[in-house]
């Protein structure tokens, strides 16, 4: 099969002088790595599809309050504030540890009772140990003649 005798009669590599310098070798030093590359471009789309999660779909909350110019209303997961650009939802769990906030109505802020975070009525941060805003709601009016209140979407 080869003439050059550059294979031992086990099949191994000959290691003489002037042996398995060709081409034969190159491709057996390799073939491991040609193997791990493969594995590799095969397993990076493969752990993309194990780790895709389906997006949950926006929970809806009818509140079937009437709210006043300038007013608000409470809900366990989220306040509802009217403003001169129409309702806005914020949510009421602290962006630090996931306390319930409460709205303090004389300075206008939302204040967190764990660790004394602060927030503007839009969500932003005022102050405390919360680096980031609270997390606004998408919030219609339901005008019908069977529905009255509001209708926020809790992502």
């Amino acid at each position: 099969m080869f003439t050059d005798g550059a294979m031992d009669r086990k099949g191994g590599i000959a290691t003489g002088p002037g042996m398995g310098t060709g081409r034969r070798r190159f491709l057996l030093t390799a073939w491991p790595w040609i193997k791990g590359a493969a594995a590799m471009v095969l397993t990076i789309p493969l752990m993309s599809f194990l780790r895709f999660k389906v997006p949950s779909r926006p929970r809806l909350v009818a509140v079937d309050k009437s709210l006043k110019l300038g007013g608000f209303i409470m809900e366990p997961e989220f306040v509802i504030f009217d403003t001169d650009d129409g309702p806005r939802a914020v949510s009421r769990t602290c962006t630090h540890l996931g306390c319930r906030l409460n709205y303090h109505e004389l300075a206008g802020e939302l204040v967190c009772p764990c660790h004394q975070s602060r927030f503007t009525k839009d969500g932003q941060r005022l102050a405390g140990p919360a680096v980031r805003n609270l997390p606004m709601y998408p919030v219609t009016r339901m005008n019908d003649l069977e529905n009255k209140g509001f209708m926020v979407a809790i992502s």
